[in-house]
């Protein structure tokens, strides 16, 4: 992941909350334009402000640096389920994807 991929994704977490960025800028105390520059990569983005839009956004830190931001709920359901299967259970569902 490269800094133009963690700008894009500030952008789709403010997005999933419908939020402008004008709006998001304004709820962390900054001028309006702050997040849009951040998001066109003119200012510097601090992990401090980073940590403040996933905060206000309601965002986990874990699915923002996720390798799937956009499928992370449904790989986190389908990790926790198979967790819950007994060995056996789980080496046939691994047959089973093999074939």
């Amino acid at each position: 992941m490269n800094i133009n991929d963690i700008l894009a994704r500030i952008g789709y977490v403010r997005n999933t909350v419908n939020l402008s960025a004008r709006e998001l800028s304004l709820r962390m105390g900054m001028s309006p334009q702050y997040v849009a520059q951040i998001e066109r990569g003119r200012i510097v983005l601090t992990v401090e402000k980073l940590l403040q839009i996933l905060e206000i956004c309601n965002f986990p830190l874990k699915r923002f640096f996720s390798d799937d931001i956009f499928n992370y709920e449904t790989d986190k359901e389908l990790e926790n389920l198979l967790q819950s299967l007994p060995v056996d259970k789980k080496k046939n569902i691994i047959e089973f994807i093999k074939k």
